[in-house]
């Protein structure tokens, strides 16, 4: 898939189905794009099948139609049409600082070598230009993918007993798929965070990968590894050091300044995140180790008890929960859209914290369609279409949290 930041709609069903193979174990973990973005069951049936999917045993004496709703994970990164759909631009006001008094500032104000040198005769220019600077951003490009399947009007031949069970059959086949949708959208999140934290990786600005461990060590002397800090009588420290860090960080995101943030060509943007809008993704495998080492996992403090606190059981891939890897696609110092040449792979993650405008995504085009009822054929199909847009701004607060 090619890169998404034009104004041409791409095809994305290719790189969803990798995502979603990856997400759901599938497939192994495998540098990919994201910011383009106990009985054993056996498939061969002992007996005849119906002739028209050629799949279905012949009727049986009892049919188990199988299926559950599932609701997708990260709930947070979903966006209305209304909020973000339809954004192309953006624009942010750049700080500007202040100067001295010009009422004050005599002679200097008037002119240091001017006649009479008491400035009578003279006066202070109040219309002296000062523009105000802004910095626009603009978000280009839309993923499109579809999905139908074939529904056929008479009963299938010998598979069913009677319309009940011909409805049911449907009636599972559409549950099924709204399961589906909301496992590629789940998956197109998951690359929103893979492509977000590589970003702040291979950027590796002052601030924004807070290396825990590192820190830790430095903090209390000890020298413990990612494996040595899991140990019981490490843990406990560490687990309570871990989250008076994320406090201290959500404070200094609460303050007006240019922290965890991208500053384009000099263009400094001062921005603040409250409680409320900020987002804070965790590893749920370190979140159940403090719950099982009877840690609270409930934010006394003033800041995070409010924000957005979610527990993540994998990043992009089931099989390797605490890793991404690829080519993330963000926006440079220097304004321009950028991705390496070569893969790249974070490993221990811990977690995201970001404010909510920085990361998100929306489906603006969402939409299920019938077609005409097929009179020799005997069957319609029905259509799933989606086209979703989403947002990195590397401008607003982010800061990766690793176990290194």
């Amino acid at each position: 898939m090619a890169n998404v930041n034009s104004n041409i709609i791409y095809q994305a069903g290719t790189l969803l189905a990798d995502v979603v193979q990856q997400a759901t174990g599938r497939k192994v973990l495998t540098a990919n794009t994201p910011g383009e973005w106990t009985s054993v069951a056996t498939t061969a049936l002992q007996g005849g099948v119906e002739p028209i999917l050629n799949t279905l045993a012949n009727m049986w004496a009892r049919t188990i139609f199988s299926v559950r709703p599932y609701s997708a994970k990260l709930r947070g990164l979903e966006m209305s049409a209304d909020r973000f759909g339809m954004m192309t631009r953006k624009l942010s006001p750049v700080a500007k600082d202040p100067g001295d008094d010009a009422a004050f500032a005599w002679p200097v104000a008037y002119d240091a070598g001017q006649t009479p040198p008491s400035g009578d005769g003279y006066a202070v220019d109040m219309y002296a230009i000062n523009k105000k600077n802004v910095l626009q951003t603009a978000f280009y490009g839309a993923s499109v993918y579809q999905e139908y399947f074939t529904i056929f009007k008479d009963q299938l031949d010998g598979a069913f007993r009677g319309p009940e069970e011909f409805m049911a059959f449907n009636e599972m086949n559409l549950s099924d798929r709204a399961n589906s949708i909301e496992t590629w959208k789940e998956s197109i999140k998951r690359s929103i965070l893979a492509n977000a934290i590589l970003s702040l990786d291979v950027e590796n600005a002052t601030g924004r990968v807070v290396h825990l461990l590192t820190e830790y060590n430095a903090a209390t002397g000890l020298s413990l590894t990612s494996t040595t800090v899991m140990q019981p009588v490490n843990f406990i420290g560490f687990a309570r050091w871990m989250i008076a860090r994320i406090n201290t960080i959500s404070r200094l995101m609460a303050e007006r300044s240019t922290m965890f943030q991208t500053t384009i060509s000099g263009n400094a943007v001062v921005r603040h995140t409250p409680a409320q809008d900020l987002k804070v993704y965790m590893s749920a495998k370190i979140m159940d180790q403090m719950d099982a080492m009877a840690l609270s996992l409930t934010y006394h403090d003033e800041y995070l008890k409010l924000a957005d606190v979610e527990g993540v059981a994998y990043w992009q891939a089931i099989g390797t929960p605490e890793s991404v890897t690829g080519k993330p696609t963000y926006t440079n110092t220097s304004g321009v859209v950028t991705t390496p040449g070569t893969a790249s792979t974070v490993s221990n993650i811990v977690g995201l914290m970001f404010d909510r405008d920085a990361l998100g995504m929306a489906s603006v085009l969402e939409e299920t369609s019938v077609t005409p009822f097929n009179a020799r054929g005997r069957y319609w199909n029905n259509f799933y279409h989606n086209k979703v847009k989403t947002r990195q701004d590397m401008t607003e607060k982010m800061v990766l949290l690793t176990l290194d």
